[in-house]
Formats: structure tokens, sequence, C-alpha cells
């Protein structure tokens, strides 16, 4: 049996994930956020006010990363950094005003990118497929 990179897992995964990503970019060019930066302020619309290192765990980012994010979406007056109560040390991420204005927007442009992408798959399909993702994700996670 001969391998054929087009049709290897890893590489199908990787070329939708940057196809997804670059019509994302473009999509949402007009509102000067970034993919990236729509996953963090979408999480916080969810769930405000989580210390980095929650946020880096709901979102799967290194908090080495996490911190550039943040602090660009700080700069576009998206989120602010607020100290915790109960400990000086650690912050608060919170989204803001300016932030949250964008989450209906985020939603609808996620929405439709989907919808171009598994333009053609039944629902039925399209559940399994969330599952079978959900698995690998599962069993490369631990």
């Amino acid at each position: 049996m001969s391998f054929e990179i087009d049709n290897a897992f890893g590489v199908l995964v990787a070329n939708i994930r940057n196809l997804l990503k670059n019509r994302l970019e473009k999509d949402l060019k007009e509102y000067s956020v970034s993919p990236t930066e729509s996953i963090i302020i979408r999480r916080l619309c969810e769930k405000d006010n989580l210390t980095q290192k929650e946020l880096a765990k709901d979102t799967y980012f290194q908090q080495s990363s996490l911190t550039l994010i943040i602090d660009k979406l700080e700069k576009k007056g998206m989120v602010e950094r607020r100290a915790k109560k109960n400990d000086r040390r650690a912050y608060l991420v919170c989204i803001t005003k300016e932030g949250k204005k964008l989450e209906q927007i985020l939603k609808d442009t996620s929405r439709k990118v989907e919808e171009e992408a598994l333009k053609g798959v039944d629902k039925e399909t399209k559940e399994q497929l969330i599952e079978i993702l959900k698995n690998i994700h599962s069993n490369l996670k631990s």
C-alpha cells in the first residue's frame, strides 16, 4: 500500500486549519481582530473574569503566547487586566464593552465560515465528525 501525502490525516487537518484561518482572517480584517484574538474575545464573552492560567487552560494556548494576545487585545481596548481581590499577584482578564460589541459579529462570522466549509455535509455526518474530532482531541490532550 502506497502512502500518499495528500491523504495523510495530519496533512489534511493542517491544510483545513490553514484554509479556515485564512478565511477567518479575511472576514475579520474589517474588525481589526485576528482569528486567534476572536477565540479569546468569544471565550471571555461566555465566561468573563478569568485568570490568565484559566484562560490558557480553556483555550489550549500556551501562557506565554496568551500574554502577547492579551497585550494586543488590551491595546485595542477589547480586554483589560484587573488585579484579583484575594491575590494581588494574580490578574483577571476581563472583556470590555468594546470587546463585548464584537461578540455577535464573531459568532456570525465563525458560523458563516463553518457553514461554507461543511456545505454538502448532512447534519448526522456533521455530528459524527464533531464526535470524531473530540475523540482525537481527547486522545492527543492526555
